[in-house]
């Protein structure tokens, strides 16, 4: 697998094995960021930008090896949104107690102070409540990976030339190691 071409190129195509080697390298590098900017300090949260263009090249590419355009991403997009909100609300209560009794505070003052309270009252604890919840961030966005993972990399990959390159080399093929 080039590295450089997977993570950093947004052109061509990639095959399912590089596109998953490629996923799960991002993945574990965004965890690593995500748990920093919760534990360590919030300017490490800066590092996840560059790395959404890698998951773009990423995406993007394995959508081209399947000949659609990059621009389905948005749709992972979309769904990645979908699977963390829907698993934070089921998953917060029962992985981070605490940080779901800061919420429901946050909540009761905006219901009493209004919506300037209530930011300003969640501004004040936004690295506490980032602690609290790193648990259901790490295991909602680990899911939400896996599952845009599985349908990226089971995506068929056109046999032939497209207008985004040449079809990838299967892995499965003798002589190829990638």
């Amino acid at each position: 697998m080039d590295v450089q071409h997977v993570l950093l190129s947004p052109k061509g195509r990639i095959g399912p094995s590089d596109f998953g080697r490629g996923l799960i390298l991002l993945t574990g590098i965004m965890m690593l960021v995500q748990i920093a900017s919760a534990l360590v300090a919030p300017a490490f949260g800066i590092l996840q930008y560059p790395l959404v263009f890698s998951y773009v090249c990423v995406f993007g590419k394995r959508l081209h090896d399947s000949g659609r355009t990059a621009w389905f991403y948005l749709a992972f997009l979309a769904g990645y949104f979908f699977i963390v909100t829907v698993g934070s609300a089921f998953l917060l209560p029962v992985l981070s107690p605490d940080a779901f009794s800061m919420q429901a505070e946050f909540q009761k003052v905006a219901q009493s102070g209004g919506i300037a309270a209530a930011f300003e009252a969640m501004t004040q604890d936004a690295q506490k409540l980032a602690r609290q919840s790193v648990l259901t961030t790490i295991v909602t966005f680990l899911i939400a990976s896996g599952i845009l993972g599985l349908i990226g990399g089971r995506l068929k990959s056109d046999p032939s030339s497209n207008v985004y390159g040449p079809p990838t080399a299967r892995s499965d093929q003798p002589g190829t190691f990638s």
